[in-house]
Parts: C-alpha cells; structure tokens; sequence
C-alpha cells in the first residue's frame, strides 16, 4: 500500500479484540508487528482518536490506519561477489558461498550478504531476510523485496510449507539408501551454544535422508528437514553417528585423503515454496559447492 493512504474500517467483527489484531486480521498482507509500531506512532485512530496497540474495540467503531512503508536502519552497500540465481520484482534468490556471514550482527558488522545485496539494490529497496544459514554452510538462501514478499514467505515457512533439500557430506558409509531421524532436539546439557539430543530436549525434530553417493568411509546425503530446528541436519547427523565432515563442534572429521575441510560440509541445495505475487509454486535449485564436489568426484 502506498505511503501514508488512509484507509477506514468499520468494526464489525465480536467485541473487544484488540486494534492490532483486528487490523492484522484484515489486512493479510501486514503483520500485528507492522501495526504495533504504527498505533506507537499515532498513526492509528478509532472514532477520530489515537489509540495504542491494546485498545480494545467494540461494535461499531470506526479505525482509521495510515499506512506508511516500513524504515529500516540502514545497511552499508558494499562491493562483495554476488551469486545471484533468481530476481523479480518481489523476491531475490542468492546462492550464499561458504565463510559469508548472512547479515550484520556484533562481532560482524559488515562483509555479510545483506552488504552486498545493498549495494546490488542500488537504493531500488531494501532486502528482507526471511531466513538464515550458517556462516559456513553454504547455498541457497531466500530474501524478500517488499513487506508483503516478506510476510508471505514468513509465514509459509512458519507453517512448514517451504520445502528445502540440503546435501551434506558425513562421515561413515551408509549403508541403507533412504532414512528417516525422528529425536526430539534441545540445548545440549554440556554446552548451550550446541542443540543435541538429550533427556531435557522436548520439541521433536524430524529429518529424512536419502543417499546419493558413497566413498571410502564417507557418504554425501540429501536431506529433507521436516521440522526446522537449529542445527537440526548436524545435530541429528551426530546422533545416528554419521557427523558431517568439517563440523569440529559436532565431531565431524576435519581431514579426508590429506584434505582439511575448516567449515561443515553442508548446502542448501533447493527450495520450493508459493511464489508471494503470482501464488504459483516456484522451485530454485543452488549446484553444490566446489569443495564438496572435489570429495566425492570420483564415486
């Protein structure tokens, strides 16, 4: 919605729901949040007077709502290699290369793949982050164009209907072709930065696996996280004993044949979802990366 239209809206739904929920509850295409931060700004009225997020209405009542864009703070554009895979005018497909980190944080406050897509924007908008990868994990990642691309996305990974394949590369041989993990992940007793599988652990995470190439003791998978969990592919790796190469923090080896790998072998490789404007399933795909290929190039 344009900047700064006014839009009224006649309360006709049950009695004393909040103005925010009301709001958001008409106006799909906006998050609660989104009219939070407007009501915070007298932005938002009923029967001609501003209210707060936690007005309640009653039947009746006239809300009137300046729409207004979003403001973010401001990101650093900043030259880095780009490798992006699909753009329109909604939706921007990047496949993400290992070692980048993915957006400003502390300890990073620059380098990161929203400083690239920064300057790739040439101040046309403002990239969304959706969703994230690790630092060293690399492949496909999502970013939204608009706050309605951002919503819809959101929430469709919010109700698992994204669908992301990632390969990883493990220790070990498998020796059955297809899989299924289903353990419940939580913070590792030991050390809370990790997720394991653990007495304490209550949200059950699921992950299916299906073998695509075997060499020596090592074997690279595809994996389909059912739930999406922190760390879940290399955690649940861990537990049925085949850790992915490289990934020191979850015991995987970090030499194969003289080779050391310093990042986990792991990449998003496709994801499939709604498209945010033509509501047509679209399906983008990320080739692996240089580092696993050259482990198994000779399976």
């Amino acid at each position: 919605m344009p900047e700064e239209i006014l839009e009224k809206t006649e309360y006709l739904k049950f009695e004393r729901e909040r103005v925010d929920s009301f709001l958001a509850s008409v106006y799909k295409d906006y998050s609660r949040s989104y009219f939070q931060k407007l009501a915070l700004k007298n932005k938002i009225s009923v029967n001609g007077k501003a209210v707060l997020p936690s007005h309640k209405l009653k039947r009746g009542d006239i809300v009137e709502t300046g729409f207004e864009k979003e403001v973010k703070p401001g990101i650093i554009p900043e030259k880095i290699k780009l490798d992006v895979i699909y753009e329109d005018g909604d939706i921007i497909i990047v496949n993400k290369r290992p070692g980048i980190v993915v957006h400003p944080s502390y300890g990073h406050p620059s380098g990161t793949l929203l400083n690239a897509l920064a300057a790739h924007s040439k101040g046309k908008y403002n990239p969304y982050l959706v969703h994230r990868l690790d630092k060293d994990t690399s492949g496909i990642i999502i970013f939204a164009k608009n706050e309605k691309a951002k919503i819809s996305i959101s929430k469709q990974l919010q109700n698992r209907a994204v669908k992301k394949i990632y390969y990883a590369a493990v220790k070990g041989t498998i020796t059955e072709n297809r899989g299924r993990i289903e353990a419940p992940l939580g913070r590792s007793p030991d050390n809370r930065k990790l997720m394991s599988v653990n007495p304490l652990a209550k949200k059950m995470a699921i992950s299916e696996f299906k073998v695509i190439a075997r060499k020596e003791n090592y074997t690279l998978v595809e994996v389909r996280i059912i739930t999406g969990r922190t760390h879940q592919i290399r955690s649940h790796m861990k537990y049925i004993n085949h850790p992915v190469i490289g990934d020191k923090q979850y015991g995987g080896p970090e030499t194969i044949d003289a080779e050391t790998y310093e990042r986990q072998m792991l990449h998003a490789h496709s994801v499939e979802f709604t498209h945010p404007k033509t509501s047509k399933t679209v399906r983008f795909e990320a080739p692996l990366a240089e580092d696993m290929k050259d482990i198994f190039k000779d399976a």
